[in-house]
């Protein structure tokens, strides 16, 4: 994709501006180590500059689009543009000082993903992808893996325990260690589902699992999987992006229908 969209321009140049201070901030977190309250006032404050600068930003690009909420999908407007954003997936490890978070903005037309960004700042990648057009890593197409084997992919595991339903909690952890134990999955819990979104578009790993994300969370996945000819869905077969807080599966075609089938298995044998 040599020629941009104005669309896309328009979130890279946002998502420039606030990934520069960003990765200062991230610099100053070693620094603070010895005090775990000024290192969550310090994030907190971090990831709020960052809302603010994309919201101002994107806004004066965009004066009548609206922002949607992380928690739900409850707007019912049609004909009408909404900014999704995820500010800082990953915060867990920016607070530690790990090496692993991104930023993602993705514009939602008639509830559907049309354009999604998600940058990496500390490797300087730009995942993207418009609706028909593919999905991309900086200027380089990408696809997701065309393994076809369990016993030979590499699972990304996103576990959210911070969620209540302790019985949603049982059946996923059940689920991954039935898998685990019958296929010898090579498995990876990375902190970020963006970044797990992305690297499953590129073919660097090939199967993502998660108990609960939220809407924002949920959204750059939705177009940066199917652009890559990936599928992406909740455990019952049901679009992900009306699936806020449910479990989510994405993998290539084969792998997503074999694991669906492992996971209707389990669930009749237990729950």
């Amino acid at each position: 994709m040599a020629n941009k969209s104005p669309l896309l321009n328009v979130i890279f140049q946002a998502l420039n501006k606030v990934t520069r201070k960003l990765l200062r901030d991230f610099g100053e977190v070693e620094n603070l180590q010895l005090s775990p309250n000024s290192i969550v006032d310090f994030v907190t404050k971090a990831e709020k500059q960052i809302d603010i600068s994309l919201i101002e930003d994107l806004s004066k690009a965009r004066p009548d689009w609206l922002f949607k909420s992380s928690q739900s999908n409850d707007e019912t407007k049609t004909d009408q543009y909404f900014w999704v954003i995820d500010t800082l997936n990953g915060k867990v490890n920016f607070s530690h000082g790990f090496p692993h978070f991104a930023i993602s903005v993705s514009v939602e037309y008639n509830n559907e993903i049309i354009v999604t960004v998600v940058i990496d700042p500390l490797r300087d990648e730009i995942y993207f992808a418009e609706k028909g057009k593919g999905s991309f890593l900086n200027d380089r197409r990408i696809r997701v893996s065309k393994r076809n084997t369990l016993n030979s992919c590499v699972f990304s595991i996103h576990r959210n325990v911070s969620i209540n339903n302790n019985l949603s909690n049982t059946k996923f952890n059940k689920i991954v260690k039935d898998l685990i134990l019958e296929h010898s999955l090579i498995t990876r819990e990375f902190g970020s589902s963006a970044l797990s979104f992305a690297w499953l578009a590129a073919g660097k790993i090939d199967c993502f699992l998660s108990n609960s994300l939220k809407l924002n969370e949920i959204a750059c996945g939705e177009l940066l999987i199917k652009e890559a000819g990936g599928y992406i869905s909740n455990f019952k077969s049901k679009r992900a992006y009306d699936s806020t807080e449910e479990e989510i599966i994405a993998a290539n075609p084969t792998i997503h229908r074999d694991i669906l089938k492992k996971i209707q298995t389990i669930n009749k044998k237990v729950f």
